[in-house]
């Protein structure tokens, strides 16, 4: 190891990590994600019931996370968990598809996202920057711009060390936080809801439609409570990791879980749910009807808000997979190396940036999310899978944090998993095959990047 590496500094607390995973979990898909659950069922009860089955998964899926957090308390996450549970091979897939796509696509859209609310505040006459070029004329719309600039503006925080980056997630988050518990008041509190658009949940019996559609609707779920990984990709930055991931993980998702409830509450309480049906701003017309319009700029900047607080976390956990990967000899060498003051994995960050900022311009980024979700749970179950078969390769080595209900809780969140995968595949066999495919054009560069790892050494292997 020479001086331009070195080890990254454990200075994250439990707070810190607590806000990295509600804020990393909190963000637009809650106020989106109710109306397409809600055409899966007419039935209230469903639906809330449908919400606590995802964060009892969520919440499954935390305890088998933190045990193996605690068997690899550093930099990576599932890199690590894949790469010693199976092979080398599926930690590499997992990193390459996280640079390609799912990380650097999630950044993409979720700047997106930010940029288009953003927009709604400024005047309709800004529409898009037109400059010449050789001849030629080029056009790049404000809503790219302003993706591109807060891309930028993100990963400059976390590039000056981690103190910033975990500053700047306690305060997106607390916001955020406030701002959801002010949307559940302001809903509540107001006379133009109906608690009779409840009625229905003391009385309504599941039918065999509700049981069909179970498996698309839970998925949607388990995207919109995903995130509290985000932890374990910057595990060697926390302190007393073996302790403090667990209680952070428990916490958070806790916390994410009764906040969604209650959200749900509110959007019943606004509307019955034959209402909400494939209404996809149903955050929006939820306020809109318990409200009125003069609340449109609030949700904006509740939207906004909650936005940040995602980035900032997906920026900061998603680089340290590459970090991770580039120690192991599995990814470009100078990803390995930290910045020799601020001791955080700055090349990987700008390199995740540099390729955030081509999917944004090709506007190619959605298309290739939907090809990577298949891919996404594929990983996702492997990694859960991972718990069993380490316990059973080291039965002499017990785990550091045994996770609570195992194997009970690890077994559901496997199972849970695979039924939403399987679901998945069988929704959308097509754009599960893309997928594979995206993995698939990862081959070459993992044989490249072993070959230059056996040919000569890059000085930041571990």
């Amino acid at each position: 190891m020479n001086n331009k590496t070195g080890q990254t500094i454990r200075t994250m607390s439990q707070t810190d990590a607590y806000m990295l995973i509600v804020g990393n979990v909190i963000g637009i898909g809650i106020f989106t994600t109710t109306g397409y659950i809600a055409s899966f069922t007419s039935s209230p009860l469903v639906l809330l019931f449908l919400w606590l089955i995802g964060g009892a998964l969520a919440f499954s899926g935390v305890v088998t996370y933190a045990e193996l957090a605690s068997r690899f308390p550093k930099a990576g996450g599932d890199f690590h968990y894949l790469t010693h549970a199976y092979h080398p091979a599926l930690g590499f897939f997992f990193g390459w598809s996280a640079f390609v796509v799912t990380y650097t696509g999630s950044i993409a859209v979720i700047a997106v996202g930010f940029s288009h609310y953003f927009l709604n505040l400024i005047p309709p006459e800004w529409q898009a920057v037109r400059f010449q070029l050789g001849g030629s004329v080029f056009s790049i719309s404000y809503l790219k711009i302003v993706a591109i600039l807060i891309v930028l503006c993100i990963t400059w925080i976390n590039a000056r060390g981690v103190r910033p980056g975990t500053r700047w997630q306690k305060i997106f988050t607390l916001l955020g936080i406030g701002i959801l518990l002010l949307f559940i008041l302001l809903g509540l509190s107001s006379e133009a809801g109906s608690w009779q658009n409840l009625v229905p949940l003391l009385r309504g019996k599941p039918t065999i439609g509700d049981l069909v559609g179970s498996g698309a609707a839970l998925a949607a779920i388990f995207f919109t409570y995903a995130g509290w990984t985000a932890i374990v990709y910057v595990a060697g930055e926390v302190r007393d990791p073996r302790q403090t991931i667990h209680l952070a993980l428990t916490k958070g998702i806790l916390t994410v879980v009764f906040l969604y409830f209650i959200i749900n509450i509110v959007y019943l309480y606004a509307q019955p749910i034959r209402d909400m049906k494939n209404v996809v701003d149903i955050g929006y017309r939820s306020l809109l009807i318990l409200r009125g319009s003069q609340w449109s700029t609030f949700f904006s900047l509740m939207i906004m808000i909650a936005v940040l607080s995602t980035l900032n976390a997906t920026i900061m956990s998603g680089s340290r997979i590459y970090y991770a990967m580039a120690r192991k000899g599995q990814f470009f060498p100078f990803c390995g190396r930290l910045h020799p003051r601020f001791r955080v994995p700055c090349w990987a960050l700008w390199l995740q940036a540099g390729w955030t900022i081509l999917l944004v311009l090709s506007g190619s980024f959605n298309q290739l999310l939907s090809y990577t979700v298949f891919i996404m749970l594929c990983f996702a179950f492997l990694a859960s899978v991972s718990i069993f078969v380490l316990r059973w390769r080291k039965k002499s080595e017990p785990p550091p944090y045994s996770a609570w209900g195992f194997p009970y809780t690890s077994l559901f969140f496997s199972l849970g998993t695979l039924w939403i995968l399987i679901n998945t595949f069988i929704s959308h066999p097509t754009q599960s095959l893309m997928g594979i495919g995206v993995i698939l054009v990862g081959i070459p560069f993992y044989f490249y990047f072993n070959r230059w790892k056996t040919g000569k050494s890059n000085g930041v292997m571990e």
